[in-house]
């Protein structure tokens, strides 16, 4: 059932990193992406709300690698709006059909195996998944599919938690909501193109370095957290969801939604505090030849956290005159070039 909002909240307060200019190929990508998904099926109407958002992501990533991951992305996308529980109660869990679809979907992403099943667009969604697959193959090596497909695959799982999930002894815990919202958003899958989008791959032993990991972590919970803000009309007094930051907050905080919002507002300022003095810090392998690649890696990494902000701003996603954010009641402004 839809919730009333009883007061106006605002976002004024929430810190964004600058962006930096768009990709002069994002207009021929998205077009690109948007006729791959009209070939395969997997459009609906709000496609075009969120297309948009690969090339905020990478601005400065050429054609040939923003075009599969978008089409990555304009996926994800369609199943999550399409698949993903309601989770307006405690026990809402995805419908075995979908769970079904969600495997075979992985399956397709790490072998190109495509196979039908009991919803009627499963097969033209492992399509795309191959599609995927066959796309990345022709700029990226092996490690790389491999990445992504640990990465959707984990993503896809997290999307299968019912909101009991993230209770102890009765209240929603903050620590354990964002854990799944870690892999439950997606951004896992963006963070693991941030050095193929910029031309190269890092290797296993600088990701697992302690400086790159928390920069790594700290991208994804900003991505997520940060989105709950922007959907929260959407998502819980529209649809009165339980797994959202803010209800999280408000329940484990024994506050009031605006003061949870607020909370939550801070909460997402302190990871990108902690981000930028990451990035000012003198970075992992500074003396050795991986060095601008690394330094290149966190500028894609901060590309991202700045894309959070400024495409959500910039889409008609969470955009509604009765919204109870003053700042998205605004109608979509053109993007500025």
């Amino acid at each position: 059932m839809a919730r009333t909002p009883s007061s106006t909240f605002d976002l004024s307060d929430l810190r964004g990193l600058p962006p930096r200019n768009a990709s002069p190929h994002a207009t021929r990508a998205e077009a690109v992406v948007r006729g791959e998904c009209l070939a395969l099926g997997l459009t609906q109407p709000g496609h075009a709300a969120y297309t948009s958002m690969t090339s905020y992501l990478f601005p400065m990533a050429p054609a040939d690698r923003l075009i599969p991951m978008g089409l990555l992305n304009d996926i994800l996308f369609y199943v999550d709006d399409l698949y993903s529980p309601h989770r307006s109660s405690l026990d809402d869990t995805m419908s075995p059909e979908a769970a079904e679809m969600m495997d075979r979907a992985v399956e397709a992403l790490r072998s190109g195996t495509v196979s039908a099943g009991a919803l009627p667009d499963t097969k033209a969604i492992s399509v795309g998944f191959a599609r995927v697959r066959e796309m990345f193959s022709r700029s990226a090596p092996p490690l790389l599919l491999e990445r992504l497909a640990t990465a959707v695959e984990e993503c896809l799982q997290a999307m299968k938690r019912p909101v009991r999930d993230i209770y102890v002894n009765g209240t929603p815990d903050i620590e354990r909501y964002a854990h799944i919202r870690y892999s439950d958003s997606g951004m896992k899958v963006e963070v693991e193109l941030a050095d193929y989008a910029s031309g190269f791959l890092l290797p296993d032993e600088v990701i697992r370095q302690p400086v790159i990991r928390r920069a790594r972590d700290i991208t994804v919970h900003i991505g997520g957290l940060m989105n709950d803000l922007f959907s929260y009309h959407k998502e819980v007094i529209r649809h009165g969801q339980m797994f959202n930051l803010v209800p999280v907050m408000q329940s484990a905080l024994h506050c009031s939604p605006q003061e949870a919002f607020n909370a939550a507002v801070q909460h997402v300022n302190l990871l990108t505090d902690e981000f930028e003095e990451i990035t000012l810090s003198r970075p992992a392998h500074a003396d050795t030849p991986l060095a601008a690649q690394t330094a290149q890696y966190l500028e894609s990494l901060a590309d991202q956290i700045s894309a959070t902000y400024h495409w959500q701003f910039h889409t008609s996603r969470y955009k509604e005159s009765g919204s109870a954010i003053s700042q998205l009641k605004a109608p979509v402004q053109p993007r500025q070039a």
